[in-house]
């Protein structure tokens, strides 16, 4: 009887818990407020788990993985990691790298002899110092005469190689975050070992973590479900999946690529993750350690964003926080999703998030945690509605003047809030969208209301600009490029246009 409680004993002690000593009750319950009140206000539909010392302190899931089966979100629902999918891909080279199968300073060219950049290294696409041209750049005609098509890596590779279309910086120069870098280093994985991305990924991290519950999605396999407004003058949450016309979100032609996107997983198994990470299972501390470090660029300095701040071998790091914490993250974002990888380091504390429904303020939602842990009490997340949206639906249904008055009568409000970003956008929807009457000019309106809004900007001038172009008002659109071109000099969009339209 005694050898049976001991071994139950050591099976429940073996568990993730929640421990009290760790993490006290007052904070659980200050966080289970706030997701709460986040819920009830419709912002908030998603999971997170908090680990310390490798255990699990708090654990929390709100709304629906499916609402159309009505299926709750879970520690055990799967989700799309997005960006942070690349520390996985980051651990993958870094193990090659252990194994002596390459260097961080060689050459891609080395591997890949079609590569057409022969000065970028290795390392230089870990962290996003390689210059690169950005795929959605260089396969925008393709994408354009192709909707439906998802592309694959080795098509957007061969792209590349046939396009050769100009860098944005010479290799190891600026830091511009590009998800072709991460495309490639998933090629260099398959090249360097012969095995497929996602076998080579199954084999080597998630099983070694025990993550059995996460793959790497191919590129025309089914999503995980997430929901979205598709434009600023939809009222009704939508599946992505559900959407017909492509072109309302921009990341379904290059959806299905690997090394950047595309690690399927689960709460549960990200605890295994961090746990197998920290242990030393996937690579070894030295490698670790160096993983976090800022890298050099060729002119001798370490690259940072500002202070401490910097992109390091596949993370986010800062070395001192405003709390004096070592801190390395990743974030990521598709359509209808957002997620997050945050891991303390000073105090060991890791946050594991995601939202799979798109709204506002994640990173505040995401800080007001953190603030509990940290200080005891959170920061302020804005329970506002956007009046953009508000303004985008009364355009559509009203037309302008009832959009401007409902505008005007809300904008002093303090329960709305509203967005330069939001407002261009809402004009772009309704530029594309020819199923609206009177889609154009409704659109002009968006972006000359934008113009009002934020005269200090020149990108709002710039979008009208563009659209007044589309409108074929070649005078004005000329007068509004001018004027972006006088806030921001370095525009040469808008000086190329301003030619065309003066030699028409």
């Amino acid at each position: 009887m005694r050898n049976v409680v001991w071994v139950t004993l050591m099976l429940i002690l073996s568990l993730p818990c929640h421990s009290q000593s760790l993490f006290p009750a007052h904070k659980r319950a200050l966080i289970d407020s706030m997701i709460n009140t986040w819920h009830d206000h419709g912002i908030f539909n998603g999971g997170i788990t908090i680990l310390q010392k490798g255990q699990v302190v708090y654990q929390r899931s709100a709304g629906y993985a499916n609402f159309e089966t009505g299926m709750p979100n879970t520690d055990t629902t799967r989700f799309n990691l997005a960006s942070v999918s690349k520390p996985f891909t980051a651990i993958a080279v870094l193990q090659l790298v252990h194994k002596n199968k390459l260097k961080l300073s060689d050459a891609l060219v080395q591997y890949l002899p079609d590569f057409p950049y022969p000065a970028v290294t290795i390392e230089q696409l870990l962290s996003h110092t390689s210059g690169l041209p950005e795929a959605d750049q260089f396969e925008k005609p393709y994408i354009t005469a192709h909707p439906s098509e998802i592309l694959s890596d080795r098509k957007i590779y061969e792209d590349l190689v046939a396009l050769k279309p100009p860098p944005l910086a010479a290799a190891g120069e600026k830091h511009f975050y590009n998800n072709l870098n991460f495309i490639l280093l998933a090629m260099l994985v398959e090249k360097v070992t012969g095995t497929p991305f996602a076998s080579y990924m199954q084999q080597n991290i998630f099983r070694k973590a025990g993550m059995k519950s996460t793959y790497v999605r191919m590129r025309t396999s089914p999503n995980t479900a997430r929901y979205f407004l598709p434009t600023f003058y939809d009222t009704v949450f939508q599946h992505v999946d559900s959407v017909t016309n492509r072109k309302i979100y921009t990341d379904y032609a290059l959806g299905g690529t690997q090394g950047d996107n595309n690690v399927i997983t689960t709460l549960r198994d990200m605890v295994l993750f961090d746990n197998a990470l920290d242990s030393g299972k996937l690579l070894p501390p030295q490698l670790i350690k160096q993983m976090y470090q800022p890298v050099k660029l060729v002119d001798g300095t370490n690259f940072f964003t500002g202070g401490k701040k910097t992109y390091t071998l596949g993370w986010n790091v800062n070395e001192k926080n405003a709390l004096g914490q070592f801190a390395v993250w990743h974030d990521g974002s598709l359509v209808g999703l957002t997620t997050m990888l945050f891991k303390n380091l000073t105090d060991d504390i890791t946050y594991i998030m995601y939202e799979n429904r798109n709204v506002p303020d994640f990173f505040r939602r995401y800080l007001a945690i953190s603030n509990v842990v940290d200080k005891g009490v959170p920061s302020s997340v804005p329970l506002k509605r956007s009046l953009v949206r508000e303004y985008g639906v009364m355009l559509v249904q009203k037309g302008s003047h009832q959009a401007a008055c409902r505008f005007n009568e809300l904008k002093a409000d303090t329960g709305w809030y509203f967005y330069e970003h939001e407002m261009n956008e809402l004009g772009y929807q309704l530029l594309l969208k020819s199923g609206i009457k009177n889609h154009v000019e409704l659109a002009l309106e968006a972006f000359r209301m934008n113009t009002l809004l934020f005269p200090g900007s020149a990108n709002v001038y710039d979008s009208y600009a563009e659209a007044l172009m589309a409108a074929e008002l070649h005078e004005e659109a000329v007068s509004m490029y001018k004027k972006s071109l006088s806030l921001n000099p370095r525009n040469e969009m808008a000086k190329r246009n301003i030619q065309r339209l003066m030699n028409k």
